[in-house]
């Protein structure tokens, strides 16, 4: 009788089963090892994780307490005149917390560095920290580094720190301990004990944020994340609950008063994500700072009365010229504000996403893959048995969904479909053929240059090329202005390759602001930069790249050794299709440009060919 069951096919073929699972873990070990193959799979697994938590995000209900007080593009324009160009004399701020401290608000968190005086309005920074320190709700930021120099490393006052009694086991912070922190205004620190810091976490595969620090560590001590103070604050006032110190217990779960937040190994949270880009209740701050003047005036304010009574209102940069931009599972393009507006709402809502642990994971891939290895025995059609097997890891992948949605668990869905796919594959080998399926991956490049943060020559390359099907389409013309910085090398050479870099990120800076929001200015390499220029003839192209070349020659770059220097440039244009009907011929074309205007002396726009002149009139 035994050897009869020994004998059975179905035993058979179970033992094979077993050798291919034992089979693969072996080389899913091997390859994790010595190829670094997990972090490939771990690269895939969060851009799945990130289209999970997009679809979950849209059935969140974000706290309608919770107010983003935005400096965005409108306010940096709308109070130019006003207040002049950012940063703006710190008075603004304290005009602000005056008005919304009269207008009840439950607490007011700035991520904002107040860092250094500014130069002739010390008594604005004065009056900003007398005001900070008048009120009990108005919270500020302060951020760490890994600065070598521990030796002038200051100390922080004692009521910043936390008491943090920590019980895990695998929790120790190391991530996030620093060597130096940044101060801001003495004054400040002196006035209130109201400070968080805003160092933000992104995942070291992608560099996309994901996950919310807690606390940090510093000289042996522990200081909380903006986000984390201002919500254990405002649990305490509503919720009337005593907490003095902060608890991770055993399970690495971190506890504030009744509420418990899983934390990874890092001792991070998975920010549990609401609705999609600008998701909360946004206020500009022009509308906020122009009701506060009227206000003091008498006047009707531009915001209804009551409107952030009781609310919470972070205060923080939305304008993308001001770079204070991060990248999250929602948008390549994500308010760091916003970021903490969210993790704070994760906190009131004792909602954040726990990663199921590697050996769960483990687990589901060899029961999954034990079922498609059945379903291969058990059928014999192959095309039957492929759609039941197509259909097994579907299902699988809407419930991983399923389960971050309702219940804000992360359970992976790369390891066990590849899991299930070794098993399919190798079932099928052993049963019927050798077959084998190949799986390419690609990557998404990046549209953007690193150290300036224009678009790179890719991009520009791309929107040349819809500029001129667009122009051929509508019988139109664009523009293109090619830049190169004056006596580069030479600077280099003077200030050192560091204080180049921080050049070319000043001038590309001043580029995107001097030209309209439309216009495409990309690096087109080295110290050579480019601007598209559509629906411009050449006259138009040649009064803007003078416009250009003035803002940069009036313009104070600083370097980061405190060194004040003049920067100019030389330009050449070209214009579609009278000087090029090709990007080569373009590019050539401007180039002649940028070649005359280095020969006539630099610092201004190259003149036109001869053959040209027909341009200047068109």
């Amino acid at each position: 009788m035994i050897k009869k069951i020994w004998d059975k096919k179905l035993f058979r073929q179970i033992s094979y089963f077993l050798f291919i699972a034992l089979s693969i873990l072996f080389i899913w070990f091997i390859g994790q090892k010595v190829f670094n193959f997990g972090q490939l799979l771990e690269a895939y697994e969060l851009k799945t994780y990130d289209l999970r938590a997009t679809m979950a995000a849209k059935s969140r209900v974000i706290n309608p307490n919770i107010v983003i007080v935005s400096i965005d593009d409108d306010s940096l324009e709308i109070l130019q005149d006003e207040l002049g160009r950012w940063p703006w004399s710190r008075e603004v701020y304290s005009e602000t917390i005056h008005y919304l401290e009269k207008e009840n608000v439950d607490s007011v968190a700035f991520d904002l560095m107040f860092v250094g005086n500014q130069k002739g309005f010390e008594d604005k920074d004065l009056e900003l920290a007398k005001t900070i320190g008048k009120y009990d709700n108005v919270y500020t930021s302060m951020n760490f580094d890994y600065r070598e120099d521990n030796d002038k490393a200051p100390e922080l006052p004692e009521k910043f720190k936390i008491n943090l009694e920590n019980k895990s086991k695998n929790i120790d912070f190391s991530e996030f301990s620093f060597t130096y922190c940044r101060l801001i205004l003495d004054e400040i620190i002196e006035a209130t004990q109201n400070v968080g810091f805003i160092n933000f976490m992104r995942d070291p595969i992608d560099k996309i944020s994901r996950r919310s620090p807690t606390f940090f560590k510093y000289k042996d001590d522990y200081y909380p994340y903006l986000a984390l103070k201002v919500a254990t604050d405002y649990i305490k006032r509503q919720e009337k609950l005593k907490i003095d110190k902060y608890v991770i217990n055993e399970k690495n779960e971190l506890i504030i008063g009744n509420r418990s937040f899983p934390l990874d190994e890092n001792g991070s949270i998975i920010i549990n994500w609401y609705g999609s880009h600008y998701t909360y209740n946004y206020i500009p701050f022009w509308k906020v700072y122009k009701s506060a003047l009227s206000l003091k005036k008498g006047e009707p304010p531009l915001i209804a009365k009551n409107f952030f009574k009781d609310k919470i209102a972070f205060l923080g940069v939305t304008a993308v010229s001001l770079y204070d931009i991060k990248s999250t599972p929602l948008s390549s393009i994500y308010p760091g504000v916003e970021i903490q507006a969210t993790v704070l709402n994760n906190i009131l809502d004792n909602k954040s996403i726990q990663r199921a642990d590697k050996f769960v994971d483990i687990g589901i891939s060899f029961l999954l893959s034990f079922l498609i290895a059945l379903v291969v025995i058990k059928i014999r059609e192959p095309v039957i048995s492929s759609f039941i097997s197509i259909a097994i890891v579907l299902g699988y992948i809407f419930w991983a969904s399923y389960l971050l949605e309702h219940y804000l668990l992360w359970v992976g869905i790369i390891s066990q479909i590849v899991f299930m796919t070794a098993t399919f594959t190798a079932m099928y080998i052993i049963k019927y053929v050798l077959k084998s399926k190949d799986f390419e991956y690609t990557y998404k490049l990046a549209t953007t240059d690193g150290l300036t943060g224009l678009y790179n020559h890719r991009y520009f390359q791309e929107k040349l090329k819809e500029n001129m099907k667009k122009a051929d389409k509508n019988n139109s013309n664009f523009s293109l202005v090619l830049i190169d910085i004056d006596f580069f090398k030479k600077f280099n050479d003077t200030y050192g390759h560091q204080a180049g870099d921080e050049v070319l990120r000043q001038v590309g800076y001043t580029l995107k602001k001097t030209v309209k929001p439309s216009d495409v200015v990309a690096r087109y390499g080295g110290e050579e930069m480019v601007i598209i220029l559509p629906d411009a003839d050449t006259n138009s192209a040649i009064i803007i790249a003078n416009r250009v070349c003035k803002a940069i020659a009036e313009e104070k770059f600083k370097l980061n050794e405190g060194i004040t220097v003049n920067v100019t440039i030389s330009l050449g244009i070209a214009t579609y299709s009278v000087h090029g009907k090709t990007s080569t011929e373009l590019v050539e074309f401007a180039d002649k440009g940028l070649y005359s205007a280095k020969a006539n002396g630099r610092n201004q726009v190259g003149q036109l060919p001869d053959n040209s002149n027909a341009v200047m009139s068109h």
